[in-house]
């Protein structure tokens, strides 16, 4: 068996310093990389519109030209309104000096409250005590101090009186006023570096952003020359796929900020009016910021939030309106990211939550605020990449929303945990969208065939071996026991529709048998308990379509089993055998039943064999008409093929149940 193949530890060097160098150059290249990906955000959003209006008629010019004014129209109307009423917010706050000072007066003072009496107390226990006074120190204590004048050099040739010596005059401070130049040119140049920035990067993403939109699509031919490497497909396929999950993500966002910025503005107006007894002071202005703010992850809302909140605790002299205006935001949040965001986004962007919170993280650090307004699309692109280049596929794992272990590696993983309860959880999340058929063929079936190749090269110690087994058989037998309650139900007829010319067809699959005829079946494991654990998934679902099983343990001889076909009047009998020593252990005991009785109908499950069937079937020695099925459900096919037959002959007088 040939080796795996293992990464050379140069290209996981590689790999690591590629990425190193990455986050370098969007470090240092941000005053030119964040304005392209605003743009490219932004041509992402107004895409679907400018191809709305191309599509009524309207050049590509004058399409854009229209998209790119309005967008701007709706940014500088904003700003306007924002300014005008924090200016009439400003003017008005004078009024409401006294219900401030009254709610502020609420507060304790410094060395009041809890913490204040605590230091308090702790500052009384630890501080020394001091050694009691005599009454002489007390006396010299509380007297008055005399000044004392520093000794003056004196010398032996001119000796001066201290008294003579002249003190300088006492001189009083000089009042500096300071001028400044109140001028409105003095005021912008003083302010020009505050605003200069902030335009100069608006001005670069108008134009990043306009010509993305004039030329989007020869941009998107270069940049499938340019990293496609002549793989045209997967790299239209990635594109395509970026695309529509960042348009997708920033429409469904802009709904839902939509909404919630309208909800806390219709909130506001209807708290003021009954509650606070006079209209809230801008109520639609916090609406608008509101919506404008949730741009921003995590903490966008709060910011926003805190201007209304603080205005109601200083307009209003009841205490209600604030509390009434803190339980809006704190509702509308909760119904926003429980309810209509998970509704709405659904898998709009491909991540995980975790993925989101981290992504917002990384980029705040790399760009601050911009980068945490950007995180998610750019985070996106990134899976988008993982998913399609496989020298990136880490990200996809890491960021992505996908299960990276599938229902049967996920068993399989909590059974080597020794986690009986979650490998219920797993069993019952995929019984909530499939039959138990499906559970048993494509989780349970592939866990023992893992935990036996797992067996078999001694990576398996004899208590998880054990602990597999016996949580394999508690497995099976509670299935069988929630669905031993719905027997008609489950064992009822299938049917398929298949939708032609109009007309719906019904077309039997694997019908429950007539309740007054008996077919006998025998399970056989061929070796060991395994094979005997998934005879027992078989036989649970043959009980379900009416059949008679009768399964024997593998700790039974092989003459034992041998002489239980003729015990058990069997009708056909199922050889059960996994791998990796399957067709060893069949080929032997098929020989046995061939030998003794040559007519027998006879069923071999090779379980989740993928190789030749035909050449399995040479090596056991079987004949060419016994079926070798590889899943429980052809195993149900072929046993209803093998019985059709006697189940017509045996209802020829009483007609058949219909399903």
């Amino acid at each position: 068996m040939p080796r795996p193949e293992i990464a050379p530890r140069s290209s996981r060097f590689v790999l690591f310093a590629s990425v190193c160098i990455v986050i370098a150059a969007l470090y240092f290249a941000q005053d030119v990389l964040i304005p392209l990906a605003l743009a490219m955000i932004v041509s992402f959003l107004l895409t679907p519109l400018c191809n709305w209006l191309e599509r009524r008629g309207l050049g590509r010019v004058p399409a854009v030209l229209t998209v790119v004014i309005a967008s701007l129209l709706v940014v500088v109307v904003i700003a306007w309104v924002v300014g005008f009423q924090a200016y009439h917010i400003a003017e008005q706050l004078p009024q409401y000096a006294g219900n401030i000072k009254a709610k502020l007066a609420w507060l304790p003072k410094p060395g009041e409250g809890v913490i204040g009496k605590v230091e308090k107390t702790i500052r009384q226990v630890t501080t020394p005590t001091t050694a009691p006074t005599t009454a002489a120190t007390t006396q010299a204590t509380t007297e008055p101090a005399a000044a004392v004048a520093p000794p003056l050099p004196v010398t032996t040739n001119n000796p001066i009186n201290p008294s003579q010596v002249a003190l300088p005059p006492t001189t009083q401070p000089i009042p500096v006023t300071i001028v400044t130049d109140t001028s409105p040119f003095a005021y912008l140049f003083a302010n020009a570096s505050s605003f200069i920035g902030p335009l100069g990067t608006a001005g670069i993403v108008i134009i990043f952003y306009l010509f993305m939109l004039l030329e989007r699509e020869d941009l998107r031919d270069r940049m499938i020359r340019l990293i496609g490497g002549g793989r045209l497909t997967i790299t239209t396929q990635a594109l395509d796929d970026a695309a529509t999950r960042i348009s997708r993500y920033l429409m469904m966002q802009s709904i839902v900020n939509s909404t919630y910025g309208l909800t806390i503005a219709i909130g506001l107006w209807i708290i003021g009016r009954t509650v606070g007894g006079v209209p809230f002071p801008s109520c639609f202005l916090w609406g608008l910021l509101c919506t404008v703010l949730r741009f921003i992850p995590y903490i966008g809302p709060w910011i926003a939030a805190a201007f209304p909140i603080a205005l109601a605790l200083a307009v209003y002299p009841s205490i209600n309106v604030f509390f009434c205006v803190l339980g809006l935001f704190v509702f509308i949040e909760l119904i926003s990211n429980n309810f209509m965001e998970p509704w709405l986004y659904g898998s709009s962007t491909g991540m995980s939550e975790v993925a989101i919170l981290v992504a917002a993280v990384f980029w705040t650090w790399l760009w601050g605020a911009i980068g945490l307004l950007l995180s998610t699309p750019l985070t996106v692109c990134l899976v988008v990449l993982g998913k399609y280049v496989p020298q990136l596929q880490f990200l996809d794992i890491l960021l992505g929303d996908e299960p990276v272990l599938d229902p049967p590696q996920r068993v399989y993983q909590r059974l080597l945990a020794l986690d009986q309860e979650e490998v219920m959880d797993v069993v019952d999340e995929y019984l909530k969208e499939h039959s138990l058929e499906e559970v048993y063929d494509k989780v349970l079936l592939p866990v023992m065939s893992m935990a036996e190749h797992d067996r078999h090269r001694g990576r398996l110690d004899d208590r998880r071996q054990k602990f597999i087994r016996q949580s394999m058989r508690d497995t099976i037998e509670e299935l069988g026991d929630r669905n031993r309650a719905m027997t008609v139900k489950a064992a009822a007829q299938e049917t398929v529709v298949e939708a032609k010319d109009g007309e719906s067809k019904a077309k039997p699959k694997r019908p429950q048998l007539p309740t007054n005829c008996t077919i006998n079946v025998l399970l056989l494991p061929a070796h060991d308990e395994a094979d005997e654990i998934i005879g027992l998934m078989l036989a649970q679902l043959l009980e379900l379509r009416g059949y008679c099983v009768f399964a024997m343990s593998q700790n039974a001889l092989a003459s034992e089993m041998v002489e239980a076909v003729e015990a058990k009047k069997a009708n056909v009998v199922v050889v059960s055998a996994l791998p990796p020593a399957a067709i060893s252990h069949a080929r032997y005991l098929c020989k046995r039943l061939t030998a003794k009785y040559p007519e027998q109908q006879l069923v071999v499950g090779l379980w989740t064999v993928k190789s030749n069937l035909e050449r399995a079937r040479e090596r056991i020695t079987c004949s060419k008409e016994t079926p070798i099925v590889t899943t429980l459900g052809d195993a149900e096919d072929e046993l209803y093929r093998l019985v059709h037959g006697l189940i017509t002959e045996a209802t020829t007088t009483t007609p058949v149940k219909p399903a």
